[in-house]
């Protein structure tokens, strides 16, 4: 369902896109029952949502132009903690595993 805001452009999107045919109104009831008030309020909120991703990509490029060297070394950096920390549950996992096993040949060994 789409809501906007007549008066900051923001709109808001249901998560399911169909959510607009449960309540037969696709500006999600703004519209008062107009169909043609409803068509225009959809068509305005569209166009805020289009006007956005393209904001959004825009912003995309220059980022990635001036910072992308540093945010490629912060990924690299956060991949290689992420990694370590995976590696070390590995390894605990593991040392549990060795335990376990070793308390069972233990009890199996009896006195």
């Amino acid at each position: 369902m789409n809501t906007c805001d007549t008066k900051t452009g923001a709109c808001e999107t249901s998560p399911t896109p169909q959510a607009h045919c449960e309540s037969k109104c696709g500006c999600g009831g703004a519209c008062g029952g107009d169909p043609m008030l409803c068509k225009m309020l959809m068509w305005k909120c569209s166009f805020h949502e289009a006007k956005k991703a393209v904001e959004v990509e825009i912003l995309k490029d220059k980022i990635k132009k001036l910072w992308g060297p540093k945010l490629e070394k912060e990924a690299t950096a956060v991949l290689e903690a992420m990694e370590a920390k995976w590696n070390s549950l590995h390894a605990a996992e593991h040392a549990k595993a060795q335990l376990i096993e070793r308390f069972e040949q233990i009890c199996k060994e009896g006195k």
